[in-house]
């Protein structure tokens, strides 16, 4: 065990050092590759060396300026400018022959060039360049060995979702989470915006919503940093943050159960029109509440309408999230409003009901040039006609085998608030979320994604460390060619990125079979 030990130790030094830019004349041996994460789909190291210094320049074509700008100022690079391609430059440039997320980085002893199939890629292409180089700003002179990567992902939608509903996420911390997602190539942030526990996006045609619901009762005694919404300017800016990082926000909103913050505020939108006057923490309340929507109800679909309106016009994503998970159907058996719309509609049960409901409500996101997207409990009653399952307790493989597209996020591999007992950073990486589809169906895969519910770990510290390190073996199995998979190989460059997640000031999970730092939260 001891000389297992040391040559594991050797190894995670070696990848290490190939990882830290070393000074000027002391380049590693060409044949130690960057442990580049995800790891390329080609990289294959050259001869010779690039010099770099905070002096290099960085060049551009002119509609690229902006991604040119955010890469010096990762880099900690001084001088950007649009002007031909040149010599002692990092290059940057746009192939649209290539994928739209594809890159192409090529180091030789003249010059750095990183091309991608838009602006993008070509991000993509810096944050490669940047696990090459040491974390943060360049203050010295470094040698970079010569280098060819050719890459692009495996999957479209390589995604997170934050639950901000149950505990409030900090504009700061969603910033955050930006950075780190796009350092390691993933491109959707999902963010759960509403849910029994609160309301957390402004809408300005129903201000009641932020007013009362974006806070817990106050016999609950939260912390401030609990409550709380964002408003539209500043989801606006978030948005515009995400989109230069090649990161896209998904926004949700429940329906029609998870609802109770809603009904709160507007009783009158519920079965009953009685609703107490109450939102608690997830662990002080009845967890799955009975009184959602009321699907019989015509006010209920123009209040949905009037939210996807102001949600379509913050959020320029392909995608609207309308959850439809965990809707319990009591309040519908009893309700003569809903019974008289089953009855109207030829709908046979209240599942029935239920996909009547989505597809109405699909009607309004296609209106608005969208597609609708929800949780695997959408299929009940008949999947509406354009619209994208997230499996998470299964239907990905109904949903492809009809045509439509799926998500991944199967509570086996992909829920974060789970245990790392029950889901290991090593799981995750051997998730394989085509395992039970045809190729035809593997068509319709969109992508994995990995889900966080901040009803347990609620502070960013603690989020941190259920996220990390899993999230970034998942961001290797979403992006990485399926036949790269080897555990054994992702974990010597995991373990060379562990100095990086410090400097990140992630306090990631601390495994006992690996080298990490006595700072980090203590295994559980």
């Amino acid at each position: 065990m001891k000389n297992k030990r040391i040559a594991s130790l050797t190894a995670s030094f070696i990848l290490t050092l190939s990882l830290s830019a070393i000074a000027l004349n002391q380049s590693p041996a060409p044949d130690v590759l960057p442990p580049i994460i995800p790891k390329p789909a080609q990289i294959q190291s050259a001869s010779g060396a690039f010099n770099m210094s905070p002096r290099t320049p960085v060049i551009c074509a002119q509609e690229i300026v902006e991604t040119a700008k955010l890469a010096a100022a990762e880099l900690g690079l001084e001088n950007v400018s649009v002007a031909e391609p040149a010599d002692k430059a990092i290059n940057l440039g746009v192939d649209q022959s290539l994928q739209p997320e594809a890159y192409r980085l090529k180091i030789t002893p003249a010059r750095i060039t990183v091309t991608g199939g838009s602006q993008t890629g070509v991000y993509y292409g810096i944050q490669s360049l940047r696990q090459i180089l040491p974390f943060g700003p360049i203050t010295q002179i470094v040698a970079l060995n010569g280098l060819s990567v050719s890459d692009q992902p495996r999957f479209a939608w390589r995604g997170l979702m934050l639950d901000c509903s149950r505990t409030f996420q900090s504009l700061g911390y969603l910033k955050t989470t930006v950075d780190r997602l796009a350092y390691y190539k993933m491109n959707i942030l999902h963010l759960h915006l509403t849910d029994d526990q609160g309301w957390r996006m402004e809408i300005k045609k129903h201000p009641e919503l932020t007013r009362k619901a974006a806070r817990f009762s106050p016999q609950y005694d939260e912390p401030e940093s609990h409550h709380g919404f964002y408003t539209q300017t500043e989801l606006r800016d978030l948005v515009k943050y995400a989109q230069l990082h090649g990161v896209t926000l998904v926004p949700e909103i429940e329906m029609p159960g998870h609802s109770l913050e809603v009904l709160v505020c507007r009783p009158d939108l519920s079965c009953s029109g009685k609703i107490p006057d109450d939102i608690f923490p997830f662990f002080k309340g009845p967890n799955i509440t009975r009184d959602i929507f009321c699907a019989g109800n015509d006010d209920t679909f123009k209040f949905l309408e009037d939210v996807i309106d102001e949600v379509a016009d913050i959020f320029p994503s392909t995608f609207i999230h309308i959850g439809g998970d965990e809707a319990p159907k009591e309040r519908w058996r009893a309700c003569p409003k809903c019974q008289a719309r089953l009855k109207a509609e030829g709908l046979k049960d209240e599942h029935e009901l239920q996909s009547y409901f989505i597809r109405r409500v699909e009607k309004q996101i296609n209106a608005k040039g969208r597609r609708l997207i929800g949780w695997s409990e959408i299929l009940e009653g008949g999947l509406a006609p354009n619209a994208a399952v997230m499996d998470w307790i299964g239907g990905a493989a109904e949903a492809t085998q009809a045509g439509h597209d799926a998500v991944m996020s199967p509570t086996s591999h992909c829920y974060f608030d789970y245990s790392y007992k029950s889901i290991s950073t090593e799981k995750v990486y051997a998730f394989n979320p085509v395992a039970k589809l045809s190729p035809d169906q593997a068509q319709h895969l969109l992508g994995i994604q990995a889900n966080f519910w901040s009803h347990i770990d609620r502070e960013p510290a603690l989020v941190d460390r259920q996220l990390f390190p899993r999230l970034i073996s998942l961001a290797e199995r979403a992006w990485s060619p399926a036949e790269t998979t080897d555990w054994n190989h992702f974990k010597s460059r995991l373990d060379a990125h562990l100095p990086i997640l410090e400097k990140m000031d992630i306090r990631f999970y601390k495994s006992p079979v690996a080298s990490w730092s006595q700072k980090n939260v203590p295994e559980q």
